[in-house]
This record gives structure tokens, sequence and C-alpha cells, in this order.
């Protein structure tokens, strides 16, 4: 945090209160001489009313004090402090709990390799930035709204269960519903409300299309990054009728849902790729959510308010004690 003047041209004329200062005591001096040398002390101790000195010293003190608080006013002071968050720093996890992820070809499955990958990924994550939740299969859920609270996202990603089809335009869109709503409304900068990452390893099978969902993030000004996790390989055991069914990775729509939103598209055919994609994703949003802006925050109000209370109390003074001279 540093203090700075956005006017700093008008500092200079605290040089001039500063010579008024001196003038004053100057012509202070000069008067208590010239009282002493040619007035007759007698006479002027019966003459002239007994009255404390120090009472013009505090008005004179005041008109000076709030004359400097008016310059700095003038010349907009301000702090300048810094921030981790350059959209509003907020990042949200769309994890594919489809039936496909049981798959067996990324060892020990696609499922609980891309667990233990989006936890690594949530402990990379600036701990400034919001982090959030949302499984989807056949439904969506949100399991964890955007929070700072790691232990909170690590324990939502722990509890992710899988189920039956793949809705990506409907997980998509509560995404960006979600961002949306989260977003401060009072914010007028060009930030994005937040960035998606999201991890499938196939293409929509139930709900709305990808296209759409990927539309909606990209009116919103929400980039979305892509992960197709898994292999051509891929099979699972069909859980009614035991039959043996091919599952392999198809990138096309998480390739659109990139291209639409301006995000980046990954594949991952290993968890040591998977968990790639992630740093690779952590260090591009650093560049977005990560890095430090600055904050500026005016403080004029402050210093005119300090001023006008000086000068006020010295014309409060200077009229109260007057009153008591009369």
């Amino acid at each position: 945090m540093s203090t700075d003047f956005l006017s700093p041209g008008w500092l200079w004329l605290l040089l001039v209160v500063a010579g008024l200062a001196v003038a004053y005591a100057v012509v202070l001096r000069w008067r208590t001489a010239a009282t002493v040398r040619f007035t007759q002390v007698d006479l002027l101790d019966k003459v002239a009313p007994k009255r404390p000195r120090w009472r013009r010293h505090v008005v004179a003190g005041l008109q000076l004090l709030g004359l400097a608080f008016a310059v700095v006013a003038v010349a907009r002071p301000v702090e300048r402090t810094t921030s981790n968050t350059t959209t509003e720093g907020r990042i949200l996890v769309l994890f594919d709990v489809s039936l496909s992820m049981m798959a067996d070809d990324v060892a020990p499955r696609r499922f609980e390799a891309a667990q233990e990958a989006a936890r690594s990924f949530v402990e990379l994550v600036d701990p400034g930035v919001e982090v959030g939740l949302i499984g989807f299969s056949g439904s969506v859920s949100v399991d964890v709204d955007p929070t700072l609270d790691r232990a909170t996202m690590l324990r939502g990603i722990d509890n992710l269960e899988l189920a039956e089809s793949t809705a990506i335009g409907d997980a998509l869109s509560a995404g960006t519903k979600l961002l949306v709503n989260a977003a401060d409304p009072n914010d007028d900068s060009d930030l994005p409300p937040g960035v998606m990452v999201l991890l499938s390893d196939g293409e929509t099978t139930l709900g709305r299309l990808t296209s759409d969902g990927a539309a909606e993030a990209a009116d919103a000004g929400i980039p979305v990054y892509t992960i197709a996790f898994g292999t051509d390989g891929g099979t699972i055991q069909d859980p009614e009728t035991g039959d043996i069914v091919a599952v392999p990775v198809r990138p096309a729509d998480l390739e659109l849902v990139a291209e639409t939103t301006g995000g980046q598209a990954f594949e991952a055919q290993t968890g040591d790729e998977l968990a790639s994609a992630y740093d690779q994703i952590a260090e591009s949003l650093g560049e977005t959510i990560g890095d430090p802006i600055e904050i500026i925050t005016e403080l004029t109000w402050r210093w005119a308010l300090a001023a006008f209370f000086c000068l006020g109390l010295a014309w409060a003074l200077s009229l109260w004690w007057l009153r008591g001279m009369v």
C-alpha cells in the first residue's frame, strides 16, 4: 500500500503556506520587540486588557493547518493497493461424472484419476481466488458454490458420484448462471465474472446442445478451458446387461466450447497428461486471475474535511474570544 497524488503540481502551494507561517513568526517577533521598545510598560499593563497570548497563536495555527490540508486535498491524494484478482476471482470446475468415467484405460479409472488431478489443480490456484464445483451427468448439480475455503472444495471433489448420461450443454448453462449471479452488481469493469474449467470424456447425450451452452457462456464473456480425458480404447461394463461397451474419448464438443468462448482446449490420455493440462490452465489463468492489479482509492474528501474543520474551528474560536473582549 502506498500514497500518491493525481494532481501533484498543486503541492507547491505548500511552500506558500510555509512562507505565511514564517512571515507570521517574523511579524509577531517584530511587533513584540517594537512594543517593548516604544511603549511605556507600566502604562501598557494598566491600559491593555490581560488576555492569554496563546489564543492568537492557536487561531493562526489552525488557519495555517487548514490551508495546508486544503492544498493537499486539491492535489487529490490517493491510496494505491494491489489485489490478486483481475477477473472477479472465480473459477468454476465442471466435472463429468457420467458412467463412461468408469473406464480403466487411465489407471486406476478415469474417474479417480480425474479426481486426483482436480484436487491438485485446486491447490495450485491462488488463495485469493474463489473456486466452485459443478458435477454433471444426465443432471447438473452445484456441489460447491464458489468459495475461498479449499477444504470445502476438496471435500466436494471427493464426494462426487457417477450417474448415467452426459449433459455438457446444461452444465455450461448452469455454470454461466452461477458465475453471473455471483458477480458484483456494482462492478462496472469489463472483466468477466469468472472462468470455467470443463473436464469430460465424451459428448452431450442429454439436454440442451453443447453449442447452445457454449454460446451462453460466450455471451456472458466467460472463457471455458476444456480437457478431453481418456483414450480411444476405453471400455466399461454395462451395469444392467454386463456387456462390455466402448467409450472412446470424443474431444470434438469440447474443442467447440473452447473455440466459442475464447478459452483453450486440451487433451489428456494419462494421469500425468491430465495433471500437465491442469498445470497449463493454472498458469494461463494466472495471467488473467492471479496477477496483481492496482486499486486506487481517492482520499480527497478526507483532507477537504480536515481543512474545513480546522478553518471552521479557527473562525469559531476567533468569534468566541472576540465576544469575551466586548
